[in-house]
């Protein structure tokens, strides 16, 4: 798992501690990566981790968490999932070799093979940032293949991580597979499993997870398709005060995309909205970005490198911007859809299911 899917889904995955659960020792040893100083031990929602410093390349934790809590152990670059059951751990991080429990040795397998799945996306989007340098035809042309090869590579990634859910029913697999990739599963797929018959269900690491199924559509508040989309000024990348509406609800589908230069989900969606822009923009589909930035220098670097070729708006706010908060948005990317009365039609496509929306649109 790479850093950027770690941190953003250790700490959720790890939100909800079993106040009731009988405390369990545990004991996570071994061999860290290459060149690392510290390790790191998150659990049952402690902001802080428990750290260890790495002597002689070797490090050691132990300690009481309730049974089967949930552990991420990370180097801050990686990042891999334990439960708590009773059994000590010795891990080769070097090897990337597991003595442990039946469970946490599969689960160890399981985080393998989804980073396999990861390093091949970041591999593309080297290879992306590199076609970008090459602004010819044959250069565009590499890019629009890479870009349609990272969203089918986000896809297979949904979707192995489904098999391994299914094929890890009767266990607690799932809970790190859900707790990880429950934004990017869909909604109606993270629902069907959230399955209240299966043994993973009551696990308190998915509790989060649970409350966004079941309020996913309140969540959207001004984002929820079927609502008029909602105006706002801000300044665009010379300091002028635009208005959303002068794209937006002119006869023509409108893409507000929600994003950051320090994004890294981001930046591995952006070649995908970049295709989709090239492909339909001749018929009439435009794109609005609303960055979540608060460097105005790094913001307008990241929009020139990824040939943004549409308009910018930002009031620099970072978190606190304006926008983001009239439209509930708490994680990015994230994007609404707007036809041209100004109606939104659906929000958070990313992916395929980006162009698939547009291709029902246009016939395309």
């Amino acid at each position: 798992m790479t850093a950027q899917r770690l941190l953003a889904a250790v700490l959720i995955a790890t939100a909800a501690a079993a106040a009731t659960a009988q405390d369990t020792a545990y004991s996570v040893k071994g061999i860290a990566p290459a060149g690392v100083r510290m390790m790191y031990l998150f659990a049952d929602g402690d902001t802080k981790a428990d750290s260890a410093e790495v002597s002689g390349g070797t490090f050691a934790f132990s300690g009481t968490r309730p049974a089967n809590a949930l552990l991420a152990l990370t180097d801050k670059r990686r990042g891999w999932h334990l439960f708590n059951d009773g059994t000590p751990v010795d891990i080769d991080l070097n090897r990337m070799t597991i003595k442990a429990s039946p469970l946490n040795e599969k689960l160890f397998a399981v985080g393998r093979t989804m980073d396999s799945i990861d390093a091949r996306g970041m591999a593309l989007y080297a290879e992306f940032e590199q076609a970008q340098t090459d602004r010819s035809e044959t250069g565009r042309r590499r890019q629009a293949e890479l870009s349609r090869s990272m969203a089918a590579l986000s896809d297979t990634m949904s979707q192995v991580a489904l098999r391994l859910i299914r094929a890890n029913r009767d266990n607690l697999i799932p809970v790190s597979l859900i707790s990880t990739m429950a934004r990017q599963l869909g909604l109606p797929t993270l629902r069907s499993v959230l399955d209240p018959a299966a043994p993973y269900y009551s696990h308190p690491a998915l509790d989060w997870a649970k409350r966004l199924a079941d309020n996913a559509e309140r969540a959207l508040g001004n984002r929820r398709p079927g609502l008029q989309f909602s105006d706002i000024s801000l300044p665009d990348t010379t300091g002028t005060v635009r208005r959303l509406s002068e794209w937006c609800g002119r006869g023509g589908y409108v893409l507000i995309d929600f994003w950051a230069s320090w994004c890294g989900p981001c930046r591995m969606e952006m070649p995908n909205v970049v295709a989709n822009y090239s492909k339909y923009r001749s018929k009439g589909f435009s794109v609005v970005g609303i960055s979540l930035d608060s460097n105005a220098e790094a913001w307008k670097k990241s929009i020139a490198a990824m040939q943004m070729e549409w308009p910018q708006l930002s009031d620099l706010k970072g978190w606190n911007s304006d926008a983001a908060a009239l439209y509930s948005v708490r994680s990015i990317p994230a994007s609404i859809l707007v036809d041209g009365s100004g109606k939104i039609v659906a929000a958070d496509l990313r992916g395929s299911r980006l162009g698939d929306k547009l291709k029902e649109i246009y016939g395309f």
